[in-house]
């Protein structure tokens, strides 16, 4: 057991043999590569609280269109998470500026997704034994993403509509 300062002994993974180490522990360098390139299976763990944040922050991007008018349909919002999952593909974004209000107000909320792994962090427990802090895997991001717009399909709701009810 590895004893951290000021805590009581804490067991860590390398203590004990462990032929696959626990979610969140990072055996190597080239493992932290790996799962920084996107090459590693995504943290399914995670999933929920990701997407939590992402649909608050959607939401209220989407609920600022109102004060001047766009409210963007459901077709619309999945254009800004398929072009957010092509990016996070390596693929350039398929979106222009935007020559009106409307498409300029798409492009942004893409960009608000696009911005959102550099805000959501991961701890992992490095091979020394350290717990660090570190961006949010590629992997787990693309698989968020894709959920994201699993949810927006399967329900057929617009995002972004705290509170209200959907007419029906």
């Amino acid at each position: 057991m590895r004893r951290r300062p000021n805590q009581t002994p804490v067991p860590h993974p390398s203590d004990a043999y462990d032929p696959v180490s626990p979610p969140g522990v990072l055996r190597s360098e080239g493992e932290l590569r790996k799962l920084m390139s996107g090459q590693g299976k995504a943290d399914t763990a995670q999933l929920a609280e990701v997407l939590g944040r992402i649909s608050s922050s959607m939401a209220d991007y989407l609920e600022g269109g109102r004060h001047i008018d766009v409210v963007l349909n459901p077709v619309e919002i999945l254009s800004a998470v398929d072009a957010a999952l092509q990016e996070a593909e390596g693929r350039p974004s398929p979106w222009p500026d935007g020559a009106d209000m409307r498409t300029f107000f798409i492009h942004g909320l893409y960009e608000e997704l696009i911005q959102q792994p550099s805000n959501l962090f991961q701890v992992r427990i490095f091979p020394d034994g350290t717990e660090r802090y570190i961006p949010l895997d590629k992997a787990t991001w693309k698989a968020c993403l894709q959920r994201l717009r699993d949810q927006i399909v399967g329900s057929g709701v617009r995002i972004g509509t705290r509170g209200r009810k959907r007419a029906g």
